[in-house]
């Protein structure tokens, strides 16, 4: 009777297994479902009060403990645990330390033999109605049933995961955006490994992820196994908790995947579970490689554009001010830069162009033009840091420099800085862009540059460096045609035929030369100095009343004779003009013509004076 009944309970769990097999469930509900309404077949069939299981899963048990339970949970030791999975039998009597009610445990192992699952029964007068045949037959029915559901929950889990994969892929294929190929990668893992923390550490890359789990790739502080899986292209894992997997594309490494297994989550780096992430981030290190170099073409348009657009501007004669001020534009809007600084050589001395940055004009900007001018003259090459504030001594501010010096038939001209606050702002390919710039410009900026010059020499005497006069002639017109008035002195040295008898020619260049550099410090910046002609010498005030002029010229009269050595001595003839005054000189000739009848009034009235026009017609006797 017995046995029949054992038999029809042994009958009627193998049916409900095959049912259970059979019966349709959700991924994410499947496992952890079986496993619950088989403890609820296993008491119904077995007649048992209470059944609990144990898992083993990543060197640790756990007690599977579905939420609609209300049983009370067995008190299982850690060491009880660990005594009760290691023995052969398969099953046991009252041998573990646990309450007397849990009289019969059965161990399901795995193939290979470690410990899989610990089934803990509550079973009245137990050995009379099961014997240890009966528990070998169900214990074989129910070992092939969690073996069975633990292959199909491999396989579901895969399937799932895979069809994350390819889900992603999809998007993989259809964006050329690096941020939103990155949040879908955090995103897929998420879903597939929910319990798990990511990071991913990408190299070169300045995008603003917000809250993302992203950061810059430190090469210089990176952890070892991750440094391994960047320079090697291979899966790492340190301490069976962290992976690290490369973002890897045809070209290069574009960063690294960090998975962090948390030791709660009951979760480990399985075959699995690694070559998942390892298709995952080959995957996505495909995709963005090619979001990358969608992005590399479209700024290299973007550079070709600008750089033409840059040539044809350089062609166009501009003045050196106009030059530099287009190349500093044209360098902010392509770099994002906090200070942008020109400087040239010329006869030894360093010299900042006005166009610069203020920063250049004070002492910690100086400190950054030492270092790259000492650079570049030893190593006669362009400077590229990511931080430099371990370089530059007191130059903390600005991390990022990038510096690319003038060369101009193997001469070197100068060069251009470019500085961020930030470290590591400027990607190699805008440093490539500023040389190609800076190449460009460099001929640009001599042909200005020795324009202006040959200009200066074409309206400067060369003995005194005053305006030559025919530029003060057209400066006078230019004068009467939009201003309301305006002083002419003509300025002669008295005497200086004796000079030059007594003393020789060259003292009566040198003397011409004090008497204009004491004039033009007299008069600058108001006024206009020229070489009139000999040791002739004229003033020229735009928008200057006459009495402010004649003042100007008594004080040079009177500074002239008290500084210089030899002593000599001026005479001056002033004129003015005024607008639409009748008695005024209309044009430059009659201007020049009044000046120089009053500076013969003063020669010949004693010589070291000033006399003015006032207005009218001068008679010469």
């Amino acid at each position: 009777m017995r046995e029949m009944y054992v038999n029809n309970s042994l009958d009627t769990y193998k049916s409900k297994l095959f049912d259970l097999i059979y019966e349709e469930m959700s991924i994410e509900q499947h496992h952890n479902l079986y496993l619950h309404k088989w403890l609820e077949i296993v008491k119904v069939c077995l007649k048992v009060e209470s059944a609990f299981l144990y898992l083993f899963h990543d060197s640790s048990y756990y007690l599977f403990q579905p939420k609609t339970t209300r049983e009370a949970q067995p008190l299982l030791s850690e060491s009880s645990l660990k005594e009760s999975f290691h023995p052969q039998k398969m099953f046991f009597y009252n041998e573990i330390e646990l309450d007397e009610s849990y009289n019969i445990g059965l161990r399901f192992p795995k193939e290979d033999g470690t410990p899989f699952a610990l089934l803990l029964l509550n079973k009245k007068n137990l050995k009379e109605t099961l014997n240890e045949k009966d528990l070998q037959s169900f214990w074989k029915v129910s070992n092939q049933f969690l073996h069975h559901t633990e292959g199909i929950q491999t396989v579901l889990e895969d399937e799932r995961r895979y069809r994350e994969l390819f889900k992603v892929t999809e998007i993989f294929h259809s964006t050329r955006d690096v941020k939103t190929l990155l949040i879908q990668i955090i995103e897929t893992l998420k879903q597939v490994f929910p319990n798990d923390d990511y990071h991913l550490l990408l190299s070169n890359d300045h995008y603003d992820f917000g809250d993302l789990p992203i950061k810059n790739f430190d090469f210089e502080n990176a952890n070892p196994f991750a440094m391994q899986s960047f320079v090697n292209g291979s899966i790492e894992v340190e301490q069976e908790c962290i992976l690290y997997a490369p973002l890897k594309g045809k070209q290069g490494i574009y960063g690294v995947l960090e998975v962090n297994s948390n030791s709660n989550s009951n979760s480990t780096f399985t075959e699995q579970k690694i070559e998942f992430i390892r298709l995952l981030a080959y995957t996505a290190g495909s995709a963005l490689e090619n979001a990358k170099l969608y992005e590399q073409s479209k700024r290299l348009i973007t550079d070709l554009q600008l750089i033409n657009e840059t040539s044809h501007k350089l062609n166009l004669n501009l003045r050196l001010t106009e030059t530099l001020t287009f190349l500093k534009n044209q360098v902010k809007r392509s770099f994002h830069a906090s200070a942008i600084g020109f400087v040239l050589f010329e006869k030894g001395k360093t010299i900042v162009l006005e166009e610069s940055s203020s920063l250049f004009f004070t002492n910690e900007g100086n400190k950054y033009i030492t270092y790259v001018k000492e650079r570049i003259e030893k190593e006669r090459d362009s400077i590229f840091l990511g931080d430099a504030s371990d370089r530059v001594v007191g130059g903390e501010k600005f991390a990022s420099l990038m510096a690319v010096p003038m060369v101009q038939n193997n001469s070197l001209l100068g060069f251009c800085i470019v500085l961020h606050e930030d470290p590591y702002m400027f990607s190699f390919d805008m440093y490539k862009l500023l040389q190609s710039f800076i190449h460009h410009s460099t001929l640009a900026i001599t042909n200005a540059t020795l324009r202006e010059k040959l200009e200066h020499l074409v309206i400067t005497d060369h003995m005194t460096k005053l305006f030559a006069r025919h530029y003060l002639d057209e400066t006078m017109d230019t004068s009467m045609k939009k201003d309301d008035q305006g002083v002419l002195l003509l300025i002669d040295i008295d005497d200086f035929k004796a000079i030059n008898d007594n003393y020789g020619h060259q003292v009566g260049d040198e003397v011409i030369i004090q008497v204009a550099n004491l004039i033009k410090k007299m008069v600058d910046p108001h006024g206009l100095v020229a070489r009139w002609g000999g040791e002739e010498i004229a003033v020229y005030f735009p928008s200057l009343p006459q009495e402010k002029g004649v003042e100007i010229a008594q004080g040079i009269i009177e500074q002239t004779s008290a500084e210089t050595q030899p002593r000599v001595t001026l005479s001056c003839g002033v004129s003015t003009w005024r607008k639409d005054e009748e008695k005024c000189p209309k044009s430059v000739k009659e201007l020049v013509k009044r000046a120089d009848e009053a500076l013969y009034l003063a020669k010949n009235n004693g010589k070291n004076q000033v006399v003015e026009d006032c207005d009218k017609t001068i008679v010469i006797e």
